[in-house]
């Protein structure tokens, strides 16, 4: 089938949820042991990874993110659709100068010990890591995956990373990072390498470039948050520190609010009655 015939399957996924998808990830989430698809959560590692392989979700060899089931249905149902969702972006801070002062080998083990941790805090709060972009990780919360409450699972995973659950090195030094979060419209849908090589899910569209650009700006420790996010959150953003931040390519700057270690979402009432 053709790219726009698939789209309003795509939609279905990721706005609504596919009940026959979203019932294969109330079943894999049970089972044991991370890593997991990114499509249907088949555990790969553990007793689950071995039921799952026993019932062909073995990692697929083409894309290893996937399982070969999800893979198989990625190829055949090429696509995507515009989609309101949650996105964060996490940069780490510094990673140049790291890259100077250690060797190749522990400048792997430095960013692993980031999309470690990043990636957990995703999956705990019911996202997932959508693309690695060298010393950055994008995670994205659609509502079909994460359900209504997809911004204020974003700003969960935000304030975990700056706080109890942030990444440390192999000396278990706190890695210093800075973070995005946003909602708005995409496009999220599959996205083929050269000559229909290696396909993957991806989310295009200025939403993306925004969120990508907050998490350039933030400082050390710190999340921009959109408002776009906190009203999708229903949050109190007179709770939050009121910032604006000048993006390239924007005739005005954006308002944001300012997210810091410390358990800023209990500052908000509205965020407290969410989370109960």
């Amino acid at each position: 089938m053709s790219a726009p015939a698939n789209e309003a399957l795509w939609r279905t996924i990721f706005a609504e949820g596919h009940p026959q998808l979203k019932a294969f990830q109330r079943l894999h989430s049970w089972l044991p042991s991370p890593p997991r698809c990114k499509m249907c959560f088949a555990p790969f590692r553990g007793v689950g990874g071995l039921v799952m392989r026993l019932r062909g979700k073995a990692p697929a060899n083409r894309n290893p993110r996937y399982c070969s089931a999800c893979d198989k249905f990625i190829r055949n149902f090429p696509g995507g659709a515009e989609v309101e969702l949650s996105m964060m972006f996490v940069d780490v801070r510094g990673s140049v100068a790291a890259a100077a002062r250690l060797s190749p080998t522990e400048v792997s083990q430095f960013l692993s010990g980031f999309y470690d941790a990043a990636t957990k805090a995703l999956i705990e709060t019911d996202g997932f890591v959508i693309d690695f972009r060298g010393d950055a990780v994008v995670g994205v919360y659609p509502p079909g995956f994460s359900g209504p409450q997809h911004a204020y699972k974003a700003l969960q995973a935000a304030e975990r990373l700056l706080g109890a659950a942030a990444p440390r090195g192999p000396d278990q030094a706190v890695i210093p990072i800075g973070v995005g979060v946003h909602t708005g419209n995409v496009y999220i849908g599959t996205l083929s390498g050269a000559e229909g090589g290696i396909q993957d899910l991806t989310i295009l569209g200025d939403n993306v470039n925004v969120v990508a650009r907050l998490a350039a700006l933030a400082g050390r420790g710190e999340a921009l948050i959109t408002d776009a996010c906190c009203a999708s959150a229903a949050l109190e953003i007179e709770s939050f520190e009121p910032y604006n931040v000048v993006v390239r390519g924007k005739n005005a700057p954006i308002a944001v609010r300012v997210m810091r270690s410390g358990g800023l979402l209990k500052a908000s009432p509205a965020a407290s009655a969410r989370a109960q």
